[in-house]
C-alpha cells in the first residue's frame, strides 16, 4: 500500500464510510477506491478535489497536502523504471567472413577479390572446398582477381570477369598470368620460349605478341580458371 493510499483510507475509516459508500460520493466504484487505497490507481487532481468536498476538510489539514507531489513523484519512478536503455548493436569481435569459415570448416572458404595491384580485396566470394583444395589447389593459396580490361577478350576473358589464381615465381611452358612488366601490371598469355625470353600475348583486336628476355618479367599469379557473368 501506497503512502497517498493509505492516507485517504486513514480519512475514510474515521468518516466512517465504506468503500461503496464513499465510491458513490466519488462518482467511482467500489473496485476503484479500492485500488486507490492499496496504490495500485494514481489519485489526480480532480478526484483529490472530489475527496476535498466528500469529506468537507481541506486536503491540507487531511495530511495530504503534498499528495499531488507524491503522485507526480510515483508516476515519474514507475516510467523512469519502465524505460529501459536502447541496446546498441555491437559487431561481433570476429570478421563475418571468418565466421563464415568457422561455420563450415573444410567445406567453404571465402576467397578476396583483388584488381591488378591486390592492395586490398574489393569482395569476397564463396568456394566449395574439397579435400582442403580448390580446384585442385590448396585453398589458403587462391585468390581472385577481377579482369580490368578486354586486353584478353580474343581468348575469351573479358573486362569483369573473375579469374582464379596462385602464386607463381618463374614462367613455364605457356600460361596465362599476371605479370609485371615495364612498371605495369596485365594479365596476358605467356609463353617460355626455353631460350631465356618470354612471349607475352594480348587478343583485344587481335593477337599482338610481344617477346623480351625473362628477366624483365615478374610472374605473380597464374590463372587455372575463368568465371564468367552473364
Amino acid at each position: 500500500m501506497s503512502r497517498v493510499g493509505e492516507q485517504l483510507k486513514k480519512a475514510r475509516e474515521e468518516s466512517g464510510m465504506s468503500m461503496k459508500q464513499l465510491g458513490k460520493k466519488l462518482g467511482v466504484s467500489e473496485s476503484f477506491v479500492n485500488e486507490v487505497e492499496q496504490g495500485r490507481r494514481v489519485v489526480n487532481e480532480s478526484l483529490l478535489e472530489r475527496f476535498t468536498k466528500v469529506f468537507g476538510k481541506d486536503v491540507t489539514k487531511m495530511g495530504l497536502g503534498s499528495l499531488e507531489a507524491s503522485v507526480t513523484n510515483d508516476e515519474t519512478e514507475v516510467r523512469r523504471v519502465q524505460v529501459k536503455p536502447r541496446e546498441e548493436y555491437k559487431a561481433p569481435a570476429t570478421p563475418v567472413s571468418e565466421l563464415w569459415n568457422q561455420a563450415f570448416g573444410d567445406n567453404i572458404k571465402n576467397i578476396p577479390v583483388y584488381d591488378y595491384m591486390m592492395k586490398e580485396p574489393m569482395e569476397n566470394r564463396t568456394y566449395a572446398v574439397t579435400g582442403k583444395k580448390i580446384e585442385g589447389h590448396p585453398a589458403d593459396k587462391v585468390v581472385a582477381i577481377k579482369v580490368m580490361d578486354d586486353d584478353l577478350i580474343g581468348f575469351r576473358i573479358a573486362k569483369g570477369d573473375l579469374v582464379l589464381c596462385t602464386e607463381v615465381k618463374e614462367i613455364q611452358g605457356t600460361s596465362f598470368l599476371l605479370v609485371e612488366y615495364k612498371g605495369k601490371r596485365m594479365l596476358r598469355k605467356a609463353i617460355n620460349l626455353n631460350n631465356g625470353n618470354i612471349m607475352l600475348l594480348s587478343n583485344k583486336n587481335g593477337e599482338k605478341s610481344e617477346t623480351m628476355s625473362v628477366k624483365d618479367v615478374k610472374p605473380l599469379m597464374k590463372v587455372f580458371k575463368v568465371e564468367f557473368f552473364i
